[in-house]
């Protein structure tokens, strides 16, 4: 009876113990391979540089209303001086406000639109591991999540592929908002 005991306690410790499936993604190879994640990057890239666009007429404008004070300070009386001065101070704090709002709501919305895409890859990779039978699946990044895993273990190429065979290009949504040019300022 000892015996049928002890081995039952082995069976059932021996069949508790089996081996784990589990692999690993290198997350950076995975997000600068996914091709939403790019789209996301590329349009996000291409509105900052339409700002930029958009406001260099302005600072152009400050530019050479400085230089033609610059030129012609010492011509100036002291009350001209400083009426111009406040008019340049006025201009530039105008533009750099706009620069910092249009950034920044640039900036807050490329960041959302981010965050859903890691969203996505997330619940993607829950799926992948389900279906495909995996206990675990790690990230391996730079912070070091995972220092060293053997090769056969990366399955990054596996899941970037099945990701962006899901993925249909050019659905990602950019906020309209965002494309559409603040209204003009008065000088």
């Amino acid at each position: 009876m000892k015996n049928i005991f002890s081995a039952l306690l082995i069976t059932i410790t021996l069949a508790s113990c089996s081996k784990s499936k589990s692999a690993y993604v290198d997350t950076q190879k995975l997000f600068e391979g996914y091709t939403e994640m790019t789209e996301v990057q590329d349009k996000y890239e291409k509105l900052t540089e339409s700002v930029r666009a958009d406001l260099e007429p302005k600072i152009q404008a400050f530019q050479i209303k400085l230089d033609l004070y610059q030129k012609n300070v010492q011509t100036m009386s002291p009350a001209e001086r400083q009426s111009k001065e406040q008019e340049l101070g006025a201009l530039q704090q105008q533009i750099q406000q706009e620069q910092q709002a249009r950034g920044g709501q640039l900036q807050q919305e490329s960041q959302t639109a981010i965050d859903t895409v890691v969203s996505k890859v997330r619940k993607f990779i829950d799926t992948y591991g389900a279906e495909n039978g995996y206990d675990f699946i790690y990230g391996k990044n730079d912070s070091g999540n995972i220092l060293f895993g053997k090769k056969e273990f990366d399955i990054t190429d596996k899941v970037l592929e099945a990701l962006n065979k899901e993925y249909t290009p050019g659905t990602t949504a950019i906020p309209a908002a965002t494309t559409a040019p603040e209204a003009e300022t008065a000088e």
